[in-house]
């Protein structure tokens, strides 16, 4: 069983991540009438491209119908489902598709008010940027992945950038920079992404900073409750800035 603010904050993400794909050039959402979700967002990564079962109890038959979208085959996807207990027929359907590996994936909520506002971090300047500064984002993105440049171009666009909903975040200590971060302001919730630290500048806070700048300018904006997916690097961030874990999601790749 799952409570209420749980349930909204799920609703959010497939939200924010529908938002995206309307970024993206060739980008796809649909949704079906039990909670299935297909997403095309064309991103180099499964967890943004896939069927999604955002219902409480996903339907295995509409996340078989929509496996089987010709869409799907362009992209590297995922299958993902609240929850850690899985149906035995949502479980096939991935293997079916070759989607054998099962990981988990933390989500987190986190209650926002005014001390989200004041948290700075002493040496180290939080900038939104925009399309201006698409390389720049770009890049310090790629490095905190420690992947490829090219394929986080995605996350780069003008239309990601310079979105009214979607605000991108640059960490710089003079002038380096050292993390980036990036939220999705939806209703009253933010989502809370692309929190990227440079293997030489972690563990000094800069992670921190970035993700506490996207909650304060949400918190601006009108957001009360943040949430995010979180990698087990990450939870313990996370947990000191205090999210909490509100359920774990099931997440099926290659």
């Amino acid at each position: 069983m799952t409570d209420s603010r749980t349930d909204r904050a799920a609703r959010a993400w497939i939200r924010s991540m529908a938002l995206f794909a309307e970024t993206q050039p060739g980008g796809y959402y649909r949704e079906g009438t039990a909670g299935t979700s297909e997403l095309v967002t064309g991103a180099p990564m499964p967890l943004l491209n896939g069927v999604i079962g955002i219902a409480a109890d996903p339907d295995p038959g509409e996340i078989a119908e929509f496996a089987a979208s010709v869409r799907l085959a362009a992209v590297a996807w995922s299958i993902q489902v609240r929850g850690e207990r899985v149906a035995d027929r949502i479980a096939a359907t991935a293997a079916a598709h070759g989607l054998g590996r099962e990981t988990h994936l933390p989500f987190m909520l986190k209650d926002l008010d005014a001390d989200d506002a004041r948290e700075a971090a002493d040496g180290v300047k939080v900038r939104h940027v925009s399309s201006v500064d698409s390389d720049l984002y770009r890049t310090t993105m790629a490095a905190g992945y420690e992947g490829p440049d090219p394929l986080f171009t995605v996350f780069a666009r003008p239309s990601v950038l310079d979105h009214p909903t979607m605000r991108a975040y640059v960490a710089e200590v003079d002038g380096t920079p050292v993390a980036t971060s990036f939220g999705v302001l939806v209703d009253d919730l933010v989502g809370v992404f692309n929190i990227g630290v440079p293997p030489e500048f972690r563990r000094r806070g800069y992670g921190r900073a970035a993700t506490a700048a996207v909650l304060r300018d949400a918190y601006a904006l009108g957001a009360r409750t943040a949430f995010l997916h979180a990698s087990p690097l990450g939870v313990p961030l996370y947990e000191a800035m205090g999210f909490g874990h509100a359920e774990t999601w099931s997440l099926f790749t290659q």
